[in-house]
This record gives C-alpha cells, structure tokens and sequence, in this order.
C-alpha cells in the first residue's frame, strides 16, 4: 500500500513568511522503501519553509532511529539518523534545471511533494560499512555467536610446515634487485 499525500507541503495557499511542518516516519514508510534495509525506525523531520512573493527556501532537520542490519554479524541495531539540509524552491517553465540546492517547480504547481527527497535524506544519513556500535570499553556489541562462526570459517593456518621452498627462490631476486 503506497503512502498517499503524507509527505506534500501545500505551498499555493499560505502567506508569505515563515512555516513549520513536521513529518514522522514509522515502520509503514520503511516497508515501503525495502532499499534502505530497515524495516523498523522512528525519524522525526521538521521542515521550516519560508515563502515569499518570487521562491521558497526550505531547511530541513531529521534525527530519530533505524534498525539496520548489521554487515559483519547480520544481527539488527539500532542506529541513530541526523540529518540536516537546505534548499531553494524557485518557479520557472524550464523545470530540468532543477540542482539539489535549487528545484524549479513550474509557476501553476501548487504543492510540493517531498517523499522521495525524504528517502534520499535516509539513504545519504547511512554509513556506508554498517556495523554495532562499540560499548563503553572499546568492545564489538556484534553478536559473539556469529563472530566465532565466521571466525572458524576464517583462513587456517599452518602448524608446523615450512613454506614453500620457491617462494625462498623469489625472496632472493627481490634482494638482488635492491
């Protein structure tokens, strides 16, 4: 089920000045973006728009929670989103010059949908590698279980051999070069 007219500042009808809008994103808007690989969160963005006579510049703040899978142990935690953006709205028929700090709306667009520029907001907000947080004493909260399983798994080595008498070979060239 598509999340309908939850996200859209009707802009056409407010006097010029300062407004406060505030959005809450739940666990319905992380179903629908399976990208962002959270199904759970609670983020709060507070958008404060000021409207005047020729374009409308935005601020956007966004800080809560989303519970992300971790990359090293595929458990979930909680992690903290903030995020802060600004932008400019100005009204022009060329709509394809739109940047990401200034969009052109077309002068007889009326509203101003920002569903989509949230979820970007989200997925920039995310690190790149995932992982737990560490706990006070510098130690991985990731699952233990899952670390000794991959561990285990990890490259063996050894005991007791000697290495491969050719790469000895090799070693000699590097010194003589040197």
């Amino acid at each position: 089920m598509k999340l309908v007219n939850q996200y859209i500042i009707p802009f056409k009808g407010l006097k010029e000045g300062d407004h406060e809008f505030t959005f809450n994103f739940s666990d319905k808007f992380f179903s629908e973006y399976e990208v962002l690989d959270s199904s759970k969160g609670n983020i709060e963005a507070r958008v404060y728009m000021t409207k005047s006579s020729s374009m409308l510049s935005f601020s956007v703040y966004m800080e809560g929670d989303m519970l992300i899978p971790c990359d090293r142990c595929l458990d979930h935690f909680n992690y903290h989103v903030r995020f802060r953006d600004q932008f400019v709205v100005k009204f022009g028929e060329n709509t394809e010059e739109s940047t990401d700090e200034i969009w052109i709306l077309h002068p007889n667009e009326f509203e101003l949908n920002l569903e989509q520029y949230f979820f970007e907001c989200l997925g920039l907000s995310l690190p790149i590698q995932r992982v737990h947080p560490e706990d006070v004493n510098g130690n991985s909260t990731c699952n233990v279980d899952m670390l000794n399983i991959l561990n285990s798994h990890g490259e063996k080595k050894r005991i007791g051999t000697e290495p491969d008498p050719r790469w000895n070979i090799l070693k000699k060239l590097l010194d003589n070069t040197n």
